[in-house]
């Protein structure tokens, strides 16, 4: 039987002690529960990276000119990388919250008692939320589409998300890059068959 097959009803009713413990492990799961700050680490991290590696090769021999346009370079791309990852955790983190605040997060707390998990507990799929280990909370009829994204070992699948907290892609799962054909197709007929019946 497919890992993602359809979910129990989960309209059954909780007590508080239950709530509590379902929320924590929730907040584990997800761990974007409050929207993060970028705090001052990654600018420094990034302007030591590139004063360490301008003076490398300045101390090789090479000009002066040619060692800062190289460690602005890596600066930029540090920069790049960081923002990259910040956006990704506020907009994972903002969408959450915004579930969160709809009903107190009861609906989706309790969905995830029962949401079933992908293979490794990669992610879970309820029948209203799509639950990404470490990241997001999607809703189901907010997914626009499931995508892979080829790198030379794997295959990462991608959830492309346009709500009112606006468009992103979040990574689900990866997948072997030799075996992916069936797991992909098994995601996106499960994923798009929830969001027609919510």
């Amino acid at each position: 039987m497919s890992q993602l097959n359809q979910n129990p009803n989960t309209n059954g009713i909780m007590n508080e002690q239950q709530y509590n413990q379902i929320s924590y492990a929730l907040n584990s799961y997800c761990k974007v529960m409050s929207v993060p700050k970028m705090g001052p680490a990654p600018a420094v991290i990034t302007i030591l990276t590139g004063g360490m590696i301008t003076l490398v090769i300045a101390a090789l021999g090479e000009s002066l000119l040619l060692a800062v346009a190289i460690g602005a370079i890596v600066i930029a791309v540090f920069a790049f990388l960081f923002i990259l990852a910040y956006r990704y955790r506020v907009k994972a983190s903002q969408r959450l919250n915004s579930y969160l605040g709809e009903d107190g997060g009861r609906m989706m707390i309790s969905e995830f008692a029962y949401a079933q998990p992908f293979a490794n507990d990669q992610f879970r799929l309820g029948n209203h939320y799509l639950y990404i280990k470490n990241g997001a909370v999607l809703k189901i009829d907010s997914i626009v589409d499931i995508v892979r994204v080829f790198t030379r070992s794997c295959v990462g699948v991608h959830a492309k998300v346009n709500d009112a907290s606006g468009s992103a892609s979040f990574l689900l799962c990866i997948l072997p890059v030799f075996s992916y054909g069936p797991k992909i197709d098994e995601i996106r007929k499960a994923v798009m068959q929830r969001q027609m019946s919510v």
